[in-house]
């Protein structure tokens, strides 16, 4: 009986402890990151945007190129300056997106739950070597019948 009664109280306590070891997650966490997430992407292309415009008014002297006026505006500018400005745009959002996870962490203890990294249980490591395994042997079997039709 007391053997029993250890059983299940180490059960409980490995349950208890892998409990303790995740992380608690609020019902509006998800909420909170999506918001978080898009609001930095948001500002930060508004803020890439308007300093590839500023920067291409003082670098060149001209009015920043506008697709489809062919008449006045030359393809190289539009060219060059659609390269600044998409640089500028994802180098903003990278940063933003970096900042903005570091916040999350910093504030509630852990990553949002779409940026942790997936953890393989023994179960599907399992279950991935028992499939390949199946898979080698019914190509060396398809081979070996191959050869044995081909004279």
């Amino acid at each position: 009986m007391a053997a029993k009664d250890a059983k299940k109280a180490i059960a409980k306590g490995k349950k208890a402890a892998e409990e303790a070891a995740e992380p608690r997650r609020g019902p509006g966490g998800a909420a909170v990151w999506r918001v978080l997430s898009i609001g930095s992407s948001v500002i930060a292309t508004k803020l890439a945007t308007d300093a590839a415009q500023k920067t291409w008014k003082l670098a060149t002297g001209r009015p920043v190129p506008i697709k489809g006026d062919y008449e006045h505006e030359r393809t190289r500018d539009v060219i060059l300056f659609t390269a600044l400005s998409s640089m500028l745009v994802s180098a903003a959002r990278i940063a933003a997106e970096r900042g903005a996870v570091t916040y999350y962490r910093n504030s509630s203890g852990h990553l949002p739950k779409r940026l942790e990294d997936q953890q393989v249980t023994p179960t599907d490591r399992k279950a991935h070597l028992k499939l390949d395994r199946a898979k080698r042997r019914s190509e060396f079997l398809l081979r070996r019948a191959i050869d044995r039709a081909t004279p």
